[in-house]
């Protein structure tokens, strides 16, 4: 344990700034995932010709939170609780970061019963919300190299309307009188990509909450009983 410690300790650059930019690309690999799935669920890719790229990002997205947790165990053993909030902020992220792929596997696994082509019941309200939260992803990369906390905010409010509308829409479906195979799948849709931009929000939120914080932006609400 002290030896895998001492290599790492020494290998190459290390400290926030690295960790930042590792957060970075788990950002930007998650929203080739889930372009890629989306590519096969809504915009009529082949998932043969999709499968292996989606699962080879997720292999990179994993390997980038392994690296960030191996580097917050060295800087926070060099460093003690000088940095300990900003550790503790990137370990929780890193983990919303990395379940950006799970999701993108879980949309793409949904083509093996049904697929979205356009024209579609559901495909419009797929497609918007994909083309918003494809577009959250882009932009989160640069919000963490920025730390702009007032452009964090409005990112923050932006991503919970993704959260709202994929709910909404799920509800929907729950509510119709006869729902068929595509219906349900189309929940589930609608499910996962509420789940992205809630977890795209968690990594924002790294930047304006305090540790305490983090992981409550998108809680899901308790309705009323009827």
């Amino acid at each position: 344990m002290f030896e895998w410690l001492k290599q790492i300790a020494g290998g190459g650059p290390a400290g926030l700034p690295k960790m930042t930019r590792d957060l970075e690309r788990m950002i930007q690999e998650g929203r080739h995932a889930f372009d890629a799935a989306c590519s096969a669920l809504i915009g009529g890719a082949d998932p043969a010709t999709v499968r292996d790229d989606l699962l080879e990002t997720d292999l990179r997205i994993d390997g980038l939170e392994q690296s960030i947790r191996r580097q917050i165990l060295v800087n926070g053993a060099v460093r003690g609780s000088q940095q300990l909030p900003e550790l503790m902020i990137l370990m929780s992220v890193a983990k919303d970061a990395e379940r950006i792929g799970d999701y993108a596997k879980n949309l793409f696994a949904i083509t093996g019963q049904h697929s979205f082509a356009t024209g579609a019941r559901h495909h419009e309200a797929l497609q918007s919300l994909r083309v918003e939260a494809s577009s959250l992803l882009g932009a989160a990369p640069q919000l963490w190299e920025s730390q702009d906390r007032e452009e964090a905010a409005k990112f923050i409010t932006r991503a919970q309307s993704v959260v709202d509308a994929s709910e909404a829409h799920m509800i929907a479906i729950f509510a119709m009188q006869e729902c068929s195979g595509a219906d349900a799948a189309a929940a589930l849709a609608f499910r996962h990509i509420r789940r992205v931009a809630g977890h795209i929000q968690n990594v924002v939120s790294g930047i304006v909450n305090p540790v305490d914080r983090l992981d409550f932006t998108d809680e899901p609400s308790v309705p009323d009983a009827k």
